[in-house]
């Protein structure tokens, strides 16, 4: 890769990529609108994957949306009798993506597997991260990048630098994501409006971070204060979760319930945006209540809140100050940077964020 070209940049179209996890697409929303803003005249389309995609439909910003189908493939490839299933699909992504030719494509995530979009698609220009500021891919790569690395910064800012390198100088826009407030289900909105907004917990994270989670107990107890307290208290969770979630649901007490079930993020989106206030570990839900503007405590142990975290006013996030919180570990045995984290400091963060809500809904 190389440095970008001096002379400005007047593409008519552009593809936006960014596979991966529902945080990592949120927070390069902020630089999508910053790029609309930059090129009002030009038509966006967007590629990430099938689980997120709903996120993005009817953004303003966006003119189609490509789901790239990476966890229906996974699920067919595992099975040697469904194998047969993955070749359609991935023809039929394919012939989606090359039905538009593309002046640039930016490639938020540079690493091998949105590599693969950019090998597909029919770009004259590509643009990626700083090779410094992550991903997987060689410097030899095809495609342009900055002229210089974003540093350490917030995952915002890092997707913001490529704007920047654009031409774009303004201020980081808020972001925002498609329409959502449809996905929900008759059934489902008359249960949510049976009563006082929930506060919503979900005290669960993928498979693979397990050692993100705060203990299980400690839920429990927090589900328990705020229940006491006359909150309504609903416990989320994905199919994968249900076991643990009803032990959480029958040990904080029968004022606590299980959030009704949604059938994808989009209809999770529009749940937590019925909420008044959303309290959950380094995931993408929290994510969601943040850019959604629900008053949410995040819990950080693991991974940097300076870099990862939602940083929106209604935001607050508690992460416990021992030696070794930050690191970069994918598993930890001991996990003492998310048990360090007491109860009562999340709940006086969230009842704080749902008095300033509330001060500021009546100032209005």
């Amino acid at each position: 890769m190389r440095p970008l070209p001096s002379e400005p940049l007047l593409p008519r179209s552009i593809l936006i990529v960014r596979l991966s996890a529902v945080g990592d697409l949120i927070q390069v929303l902020p630089a999508l609108e910053a790029l609309s803003e930059q090129f009002p005249e030009a038509r966006i389309d967007a590629v990430t994957e099938s689980l997120s995609s709903g996120l993005l439909l009817g953004h303003p910003s966006l003119n189609r949306v490509l789901s790239l189908p990476r966890s229906e493939l996974k699920r067919s490839w595992k099975q040697p009798d469904q194998r047969a299933h993955a070749w359609p699909m991935v023809a039929r992504f394919t012939r989606e993506l090359r039905e538009q030719h593309y002046d640039l494509l930016i490639d938020w995530q540079s690493n091998f597997r949105s590599a693969l979009v950019r090998l597909l698609a029919r770009a004259d220009r590509v643009i990626g991260i700083h090779p410094q500021d992550g991903g997987e891919l060689p410097r030899w790569w095809r495609g342009y990048h900055p002229p210089e690395a974003a540093g350490r910064v917030h995952r915002i800012d890092r997707a913001l630098s490529v704007v920047r390198a654009l031409g774009w100088d303004g201020a980081t826009p808020p972001g925002q994501i498609g329409e959502v407030d449809d996905a929900l289900d008759e059934t489902l909105i008359e249960t949510m409006e049976d009563g006082e907004a929930p506060i919503l917990l979900h005290p669960f994270v993928s498979a693979f971070g397990r050692f993100k989670e705060w203990p299980t107990v400690r839920w429990m107890e927090l589900a328990r204060s705020l229940a006491h307290r006359g909150h309504r208290i609903w416990i989320s969770g994905g199919e994968s979760d249900r076991t643990r979630r009803d032990a959480i649901v029958a040990g904080a007490g029968a004022c606590v319930h299980a959030a009704p079930e949604t059938k994808n993020l989009t209809a999770m989106a529009a749940l937590i945006g019925r909420c008044q206030g959303v309290v959950a570990a380094d995931t993408g839900i929290l994510h969601l209540a943040a850019i959604r503007r629900i008053p949410s405590v995040g819990l950080y142990g693991p991974k940097d809140p300076s870099i990862y975290a939602p940083r929106q006013p209604w935001t607050h996030v508690l992460r416990s100050a021992i030696p070794c919180s930050p690191c970069h570990l994918r598993d930890c045995d001991h996990s003492f940077c998310m048990s360090a984290i007491p109860v009562v400091a999340v709940e006086r963060a969230l009842l704080e964020l749902l008095d300033r809500s509330d001060e500021e809904v009546a100032s209005h």
